[in-house]
């Protein structure tokens, strides 16, 4: 790590506290909106295969780096390609926010004092969040977040009106096998994603211990994770409404207070995301010289997110969501296929790593995944996860002629 590298805290080696940390660093605009796609397309199959390779993928980096070395030398090797996972997790979540800001009011509508009392709960979060990360006491604030998420969770199940709309959406969705086509990307996007997210390489490197880090990653995907996405598909009936521009029936609205609650969830999630990758961001070494990157491309971001709704649509879905999307193909092909092709050119003798074969990869695939993915066209993301396994393929022959 560089001298910027975050302050060590040796009073939180709790696996519990860091599965707090990473549960909460992991559930950002893919985690608290995707499943609502995913839902209102394939129904409950759409959740399931999102959810299983996301859990098992994310918890599993805790088991295969063994040692707070092994993670310190995979950020030092891969430096480049973890700072720009970074700051497509800062570009995305600014043009979310400012995407859904159109119209999550009609998902979670509210009087006033409600909406107001959640935003200064959210802006009070903001200024304690800053605070607690710059020092290190980022674990502690998480578990408090993620005590307020479950809260909110358990409250849903109270009240059982809240699922009607999911219920609806559900029954709508074509019956299909579609899911089993998408399978393969979500595999191969979360089993490499997560090895690119700084915050992850933090928690790994402060859970000292082998036994920690199992401990911590297991409990932070698979106990606390887990609740966090099932919470999303309490609201995703709601947020689908929302994301066709009209408001639920009243038979499906949700009371003031539960809106309110889920807002506050939504903003305060996305902060603590935020914060942690601005934070970390600034930790990897060699990278010091990008943040002028890192400005134009959140900017860049931020000025899709004010100018979004005057997109027009294509294949019915709105120029919103288009981008969404297309944010997406950065995490189940872009970094995924990187990532697989450094590990493979590492092995050379020579040890010379060239971007060059990703990039060709990453050209073949992408029109199969734009048909996949927009097109709806679910059966093309298997010929383009095809197209990346060849390519490995024909690296990992090369090496063995050498």
């Amino acid at each position: 790590m560089n001298d910027a590298a975050l302050p060590a805290n040796p009073g939180t080696r709790s696996p519990i506290l860091w599965g707090a940390y990473l549960a909460c660093s992991w559930t950002w605009c893919i985690g608290m909106f995707l499943p609502t796609i995913l839902m209102r397309d394939m129904g409950w199959m759409g959740f399931i295969i999102f959810a299983i390779p996301n859990v098992i993928g994310a918890a599993a980096m805790g088991w295969m780096l063994k040692s707070r070395l092994d993670s310190e030398r995979f950020v030092e090797k891969h430096s480049g390609i973890i700072w720009w996972f970074s700051a497509i997790i800062l570009a995305f979540h600014v043009f979310w926010i400012l995407w859904i800001s159109n119209f999550i009011r009609l998902a979670f509508p509210m009087p006033e004092p409600y909406l107001y009392g959640a935003a200064s709960a959210a802006i009070a979060f903001l200024f304690v969040t800053g605070r607690a990360v710059r020092f290190g006491r980022a674990p502690q604030v998480a578990i408090v977040l993620l005590t307020f998420s479950i809260s909110t969770l358990i409250a849903t199940f109270l009240f059982h009106d809240i699922a009607h709309a999911t219920d609806e959406m559900v029954r709508a969705a074509p019956k299909s096998i579609a899911p089993l086509w998408m399978l393969p990307v979500m595999l191969f996007g979360f089993a490499f994603a997560p090895y690119l997210d700084i915050t992850f390489h933090h928690a790994r490197q402060e859970l000292d211990t082998q036994k920690n880090g199992r401990l911590g990653f297991t409990i932070g995907f698979v106990l606390f994770f887990a609740l966090m996405i099932i919470l999303t598909t309490r609201y995703a009936g709601v947020m689908v409404w929302a994301l066709n521009g009209e408001s639920c029936p009243e038979t499906m609205l949700l009371p003031s207070w539960l809106s309110a609650a889920l807002f506050a969830h939504i903003l305060c999630q996305w902060i603590f995301t935020v914060r942690v990758h601005l934070h970390g961001i600034r930790t990897i070494p060699s990278t010091e010289s990008r943040q002028p990157i890192l400005f134009i491309v959140v900017l860049i971001a931020g000025l899709l997110g004010l100018g979004v709704m005057n997109l027009p649509n294509y294949a019915s879905l709105t120029g919103g969501e288009i981008v969404y999307r297309s944010f997406m193909g950065f995490y189940g092909l872009v970094f995924p296929t990187f990532l697989t092709y450094r590990f493979i050119q590492a092995r050379q003798a020579d040890d010379r790593i060239s971007p060059i074969a990703a990039w060709i990869a990453i050209a073949l695939a992408l029109p199969m995944f734009w048909i996949g993915f927009m097109e709806r066209e679910n059966i093309w993301l298997v010929p383009g996860i095809g197209v990346v396994a060849l390519g490995a393929m024909v690296l990992l022959a090369k090496q063995k002629t050498k």
